[in-house]
């Protein structure tokens, strides 16, 4: 057995040279979308997934991987996939006894940053020194922060109606097995949610399970709906996200100062449309009273396939409204990331300004 940091949680693996993949027997990350055909000791054949990237630390080499998703399977396997990224090597002696050993981890890379000698100061600044919030950002605009408020509500926009495909019908999945530790964590965000009515109770035809996803370094268990069987019922939209490495391409040359804001839990602040919550419903057993109900979103849920396109063309329409050029800014988004930069740090504490005074009145 080997021990290896996945995302930062230390997971026991038991070497086996006879698997192709590498598994794992809870989820360490969302699933990818990304399936592979499983071969039975009886010939049956079933499609697994895969979860997402996460990346493993490992007697000094660190790489990044995704593992399949065996909640049946016995023991986390570390298989060949795994082993050949950190160059292992196996040896047997006479005794019977096999050992492993991985190859010396590359020289880490050296780099080099020139700067001006007025500018050196900042090298020597802390994080916390550089992003801090303005007292004044804080008290002024109360509503648009994620600390103490919940989620936000695009006033601006209607209920997202979700098309389905032609022919589809409704999905009725299995909930998989989650243990009780898992469910009294997730029970506190299934409460929160509750409280503030993104989640609601319901009886519904379609059904998608919830996959507990701990959050590395804590006791802290998130919920992932795995909605890809939604996903493929429904009708996909052209995306809309611009390139990232496009779009920074217009930063100007003149900006020295820059704002940077990530828009916390934003998919939840656009509603669906009474007609297709049925859609993204799952079951839950309470850990607390072991009653099982349905429970769907009234907001547009993490991993719907057209929730980025959605979001990210409702909050454009809202920024287009935001004066970049009067106060000599530029603002770009990235979906629910904003940047905005000036040449001047009076253009730019103004023009976070009213950047905050337009996303707190649109209700973000």
């Amino acid at each position: 057995m080997v021990r290896i940091q996945v995302g930062g949680h230390p997971i026991d693996f038991m070497v086996d040279t006879g698997a192709e993949l590498s598994v794992v027997t809870q989820p360490v990350a969302p699933l990818s979308g990304k399936e592979t055909t499983i071969v039975g000791a009886t010939g049956n054949q079933t499609h697994r997934p895969f979860c997402g990237p996460r990346r493993c630390r490992l007697g000094g080499h660190e790489v990044i991987h995704e593992f399949l998703y065996l909640p049946d399977c016995p023991v986390p396997l570390m298989g060949r996939d795994l082993l050949a990224k950190m160059g292992a090597q196996i040896s047997f002696s006479t005794d019977g006894s096999a050992q492993l050993k991985l190859t010396e981890p590359p020289s880490p890379l050296i780099m080099a940053l020139a700067v001006k000698r007025e500018e050196e100061w900042r090298l020597y600044s802390s994080p916390s020194e550089m992003g801090t919030i303005p007292p004044e950002l804080e008290t002024k605009y109360p509503l648009v922060w994620a600390e103490g408020n919940p989620p936000g509500l695009a006033k601006c926009h209607a209920p997202v109606l979700i098309d389905l495909k032609p022919g589809a019908q409704p999905v009725k999945l299995r909930q998989y097995s989650i243990p009780r530790e898992a469910r009294l964590g997730i029970q506190v965000h299934l409460d929160r949610l509750l409280q503030h009515g993104l989640l609601i109770k319901c009886q519904s035809p379609w059904n998608t399970p919830l996959l507990p996803v701990k959050k590395p370094g804590t006791q802290d268990y998130r919920p992932v709906q795995d909605l890809r069987a939604i996903n493929e019922a429904t009708v996909t939209l052209h995306p809309s996200v611009p390139n990232p490495y496009t779009l920074l391409g217009l930063i100007p040359s003149t900006a020295e100062w820059f704002t940077c804001l990530d828009l916390k839990d934003a998919f939840f602040c656009l509603r669906v449309a009474p007609a297709s919550q049925p859609l993204f419903a799952f079951e839950w057993e309470n850990p607390h009273t072991g009653t099982k109900e349905q429970l769907t979103w009234t907001r547009l849920p993490q991993g719907f396939k057209n929730s980025p396109t959605l979001f990210s063309g409702a909050l454009a329409a809202d920024l287009a409204e935001f004066p970049g050029q009067k106060l000599g800014c530029v603002l770009l988004q990235y979906v629910d990331d904003l940047l905005l930069a000036g040449t001047t740090e009076a253009q730019c504490l103004e023009g976070t300004r009213a950047l905050l005074s337009l996303l707190m009145e649109a209700g973000y």
